[in-house]
């Protein structure tokens, strides 16, 4: 579905328990964020590779900078979005490539594999891997000359937030036995919020 597909599903559902309180539309993404993020850390952890159909691509069309640092001598390209991060060292950013698929490729690794690295031979005689650290940003090590002329791909999963309405946003699929479905998370954080009718009346009865 559509992002304001998605928005409309979980409205829809909330007039059914209540026909006179509305709900911003802020509050209905958030809670559609929170929940979303939520499934997509549950599921990489029964499977971290499951993830990667949730990505959104960047780079493909124009492909993404590759920048220096002079100051500390690192190679990095800026996120191209706000990402959802991860708890492994690829994060959010779970796949980098070159515009032309060749024999290059990325290796998440941790800034701390990476001095190692960096203090060894290991990058004199590797010349096809090139490692990242992905931080607010992502620096490479061992970055070449072509992959810096053609610049690179990213594959992202980013929040909801980032999509526009009439982007297609896929969210997780599976049932849990206590939480359970996707709908059904967005429905009970939404709850536990004042609408915005409840608002204006609370704000109504401190100003008497």
């Amino acid at each position: 579905m559509i992002k304001q597909e998605i928005r409309s599903l979980i409205y829809g559902y909330l007039e059914k328990y209540s026909e006179k309180q509305k709900y911003h539309p802020r509050f209905i993404d958030a809670a559609i964020e929170e929940v979303r993020n939520q499934m997509l850390w549950e599921l990489f952890a029964v499977d971290s590779l499951a993830v990667q159909r949730f990505v959104k691509r960047y780079g493909y069309t124009i492909p993404i900078a590759v920048a220096y640092e002079a100051a500390t001598h690192l190679y990095y390209s800026v996120l191209p979005a706000q990402i959802v991060s991860f708890r492994d060292k690829a994060s959010g950013v779970r796949r980098i490539s070159t515009p032309v698929q060749g024999s290059i490729s990325f290796l998440p690794m941790d800034s701390r594999e990476m001095d190692l690295i960096m203090g060894s031979t290991y990058v004199d005689v590797v010349t096809s891997r090139i490692g990242y650290v992905v931080t607010d940003r992502v620096e490479y090590y061992n970055m070449s000359v072509a992959v810096i002329a053609s610049g690179v791909r990213m594959d992202c999963i980013v929040p909801f937030s980032v999509y526009t309405d009439n982007e297609t946003v896929l969210l997780p699929e599976f049932r849990d036995q206590e939480e359970g479905a996707f709908e059904d998370r967005v429905l009970k954080n939404l709850r536990q919020i004042p609408s915005i009718e409840l608002l204006e009346n609370t704000k109504t009865q401190e100003t008497k």
